[in-house]
């Protein structure tokens, strides 16, 4: 069954909260709340369709995106070249598990999304959805996660 819409997501991205805690739920973690001044940061930068860094046709992180916020701002993008929901982003990040060792907490392959969807500390969540024109995978999910995980020498749990 869909999970009831959270107050605050915006309609393109409806159960992207509810993913997020489905997939920290199955590894023992605390639920994130829906964070509005968290999400405006996020789509403010989906907003922008930055793509400069390394042009792969991806939206790439914002480096600024905990100038203004108290703390570090851990952050996620997907992008796709079709239309996009938000549990199809998270299950995206969520299928990295499987590159993720928890024993020895490194990765076979690329898990810093998966990390980050399940970083204890982690506990507000606000996401921005864009569709960004002659980027390949112009439609963009970002989510911007407070505080940040993915810290160095730490576990995500």
């Amino acid at each position: 069954p869909d999970a009831a819409p959270i107050v605050g997501e915006p309609p393109g991205l409806v159960g992207i909260t509810a993913a997020h805690n489905q997939v920290r739920a199955s590894v023992g973690v605390g639920p994130m709340v829906w964070d509005p001044e968290v999400a405006a940061i996020a789509q403010g930068w989906a907003d922008q369709c930055v793509d400069v860094t390394a042009p792969i046709g991806l939206v790439d992180h914002n480096a600024g995106r905990s100038d203004n916020y108290p703390g570090y701002v851990g952050e996620n993008i997907y992008g796709s070249s079709g239309a996009v929901t938000g549990p199809d982003a998270v299950s995206s990040w969520a299928s990295e598990a499987a590159d993720y060792d928890y024993a020895s907490n490194t990765c076979a392959g690329v898990c810093g999304h998966y990390t980050q969807v399940v970083w204890a500390t982690s506990t507000k969540l606000g996401c921005g959805v864009s569709t960004c024109p002659g980027l390949i995978y112009g439609h963009t999910i970002v989510c911007d996660y407070a505080p940040g995980g993915n810290i160095s020498g730490q576990r995500p749990y």
